[in-house]
């Protein structure tokens, strides 16, 4: 029997065993190909147009997920490889040389790889169908996608797969030299050790997790962070890794064995089978249960982060558009030209249409209040309003009118998109704005957090008194804009073209930011389609994060449980039924699921929090979906990896 005779005999009656080890090289396939077709997708690139920015988005992330499958395989394949030190060992046995035996685990990988590769591109073409229509739903794009053949992400996928597998090859050919015979077949045989876990890591782990805790939570009232806070945040989310692998190491092990102290408790046979090894145990899986524990943190705070500011973004975005349409009046033909267009489209008659003239100012707002790192809110420019426009607009909007200010009294007004705001920000400090007069200050009396133009970079407002406003026009550049709200505004794409046209037909050649022309819908889209990019990415990754974790505990436990497996023989005979046997399996993988869940919302949690005291935006709702659903998901791992272990053991 030649070589190739036994690896073709490996492969028609071992199928059955290699199943998993193909189902991850076919899962990792499958995502890979699946979001590189995206980038290749040529119905997707012309939905975006010329100006398509998803492209290097995605590319980085198949930089990312190629990392992901380099490493996943990595430990698949060392599953596998250590589910046959035995087989290797008798092949030794039986006069094989290290070098044929090597061969055959080479070649062996090379077909599993190859067949996986076919598999997962297969199913890879039907699922990059359905991701390209998720995609363009969460991102408000009526685009019918047919099914296509992306050539390019066929051969980028071979590519970085075929190198892949043939380093997981070449590992599996160079194992017979690194272990002596006897090693291979006690590989499964090795007892765990009890061993007595140190207090002062105990209690140094869980300082270290407070620690990075409390310091997170208070960086938005801490001098420090506002000045370095890149270092700080570096140095903390040091400091919680530390924290976290100490915790699985010896922490958990200390809890664990002061569980064991309560006797009562200790011996009720649950207990007392869950336990007994449960210490070793959690020392011996610490680095792997802190790995674990933060891509579930990282995937939480990604995709918790990607979902509430798209949440947030569609559920506010009123209030930072308030108009449908905003034009820069250019000249009078122009403006009857829009009132034309306004009164001819029947499907979304006009609510409101004013016209009001604004003073943009130089000023100094040194001493005015900074957002966290340093940052002004407010440039070197301010928007003027008098106080009759605003409470003009202000009625319109259905918004409290304002009362009369004295000539060196102003109110500020802005809303911005990051930042937290309160009514008494800048209340009693001092604006000094020019004219050709001269310098005026002005003292801040109230802060209103609202916006008043739909402009993409929101100007510093203030609302000044109408004599003042009347001596600070000498000298400085008056702007005229035209507001118009109209009925079912999201509706009127049409109309939002024809008035861009007629604005586009002017003489004055916008640059830059200041367009000349804003809407609603415009801003609607570009928000949707921003967010929904981003809540597809980090949702793909945090899938992808997820499956990859679950597979993790899924090969750790089926190896542990077949190590375990005379064990549970023992307790079989000795009277345990299998009922209770399968309860005993299910509360030791709960223990592995569960443990770096918790420390990943809970690391979560405190990120997020910190980031919604900067923001100023509500995280509870959409991050507490996001775990939930993540949650659920979890489950559904835990459930079938208790049922294949509880098969395995106890048949």
């Amino acid at each position: 029997m030649t070589l190739y005779d036994v690896v073709l005999k490996n492969l028609k009656h071992n199928i059955g065993k290699y199943a998993i080890y193909i189902a991850s090289l076919v899962f990792s396939v499958l995502i890979y190909f699946t979001f590189v077709s995206l980038q290749y997708n040529e119905q997707i690139s012309e939905a975006f147009g010329r100006d398509d920015k998803m492209g290097p988005l995605l590319a980085v992330v198949s930089v990312l997920l190629a990392v992901f499958m380099i490493v996943f395989v990595w430990y698949s394949n060392a599953f596998f490889i250590t589910n046959r030190k035995q087989e290797i060992g008798l092949y030794s046995l039986v006069g094989g040389t290290k070098k044929e035996i090597g061969r055959m685990l080479f070649y062996e990988n090379m077909c599993l790889c190859l067949l996986a590769l076919g598999i997962g591109i297969g199913l890879g073409q039907l699922f990059s169908t359905f991701f390209s229509m998720i995609l363009l739903k969460v991102m408000g794009i009526s685009l019918v996608v047919h099914f296509s053949i992306n050539l390019g992400a066929i051969v980028q996928t071979a590519i970085v797969f075929g190198v892949i597998m043939l380093i997981a090859s070449l590992h599996g050919y160079l194992l017979v030299y690194r272990f002596r015979l006897i090693e291979l077949f006690q590989a499964k045989h090795r007892m765990q050790q009890q061993w007595k876990p140190s207090y002062l890591l105990a209690v140094l782990a869980v300082g270290l997790v407070g620690a990075a805790y409390w310091s997170l939570l208070h960086a938005y009232d801490s001098e420090s962070w506002s000045e370095h806070f890149g270092r700080n945040m570096t140095l903390s989310l040091i400091v919680l890794v530390a924290g976290t692998y100490l915790l699985f190491h010896t922490g958990s092990s200390f809890f664990v064995e002061l569980w064991q102290r309560r006797k009562k408790a200790y011996y009720r046979w649950k207990n007392l089978l869950t336990l007994t090894q449960l210490k070793s145990r959690l020392k011996s899986n610490g680095f792997l249960l802190t790995v674990i524990s933060v891509l579930n943190g990282m995937t939480l705070v990604a995709f918790g982060f990607a979902y509430t500011m798209y949440f947030n973004t569609m559920q506010t975005l009123g209030d930072h558009v308030p108009y449908s349409y905003q034009m820069d009046v250019q000249s009078v033909e122009m403006n009857n030209e829009i009132t034309k267009v306004l009164h001819e489209n029947k499907d979304h008659p006009v609510l409101f249409d004013e016209t009001f003239d604004y003073l943009m100012v130089p000023g100094f707002a040194e001493g005015l209040d900074t957002i966290p790192g340093g940052y002004f809110y407010y440039g070197e420019t301010f928007a003027l309003l008098p106080v009759s426009t605003y409470n003009l607009l202000a009625k319109r909007l259905g918004r409290n009118e304002m009362n009369p200010l004295d000539a060196g009294e102003t109110v500020m007004l802005g809303r911005n998109f990051i930042g937290s705001q309160h009514e008494e920000e800048n209340v009693g400090r001092t604006v000094v704005l020019t004219s050709e007069e001269g310098e005026f200050s002005f003292q801040v009396t109230g802060n209103r957090i609202e916006s008043l133009f739909s402009y993409d970079v929101q100007p510093s407002v203030l609302i000044v008194d109408n004599g003042m406003y009347e001596r600070l026009k000498k000298g400085n550049a008056v702007m005229m804009t035209r507001v118009v709200t109209v009925d079912k505004q999201l509706e009127a794409a049409e109309l939002t073209e024809a008035l861009r046209a007629v604005i586009e037909s002017g003489e004055v050649d916008y640059q830059g930011a200041h367009r000349g022309f804003y809407s609603f819908t415009d801003s609607y889209r570009t928000a949707q389609s921003i967010y929904g990019l981003l809540v597809f990415v980090f949702g793909f990754m945090g899938l992808v994060f997820l499956i990859a974790t679950g597979s993790v505990i899924y090969f750790k436990t089926l190896t542990e449980a077949a190590e375990d497996r005379r064990r549970y023989e023992i307790l079989r005979k000795i009277g345990l039924s299998r009922r209770k046997v399968k309860q005993v399996i299910a509360r030791q993988t709960s223990l592995l699921f569960l443990l770096p869940l918790l420390v990943g919302i809970a690391h979560s949690c405190v990120i997020l929090g910190s980031l919604s005291k900067v923001m100023d935006i509500q995280f509870v709702y959409p991050v507490s979906i996001c775990i939930a659903v993540y949650t659920c998901l979890y489950w559904v791992y835990y459930k079938m990896t208790v049922a294949t272990a509880n098969k395995l053991v106890n048949p």
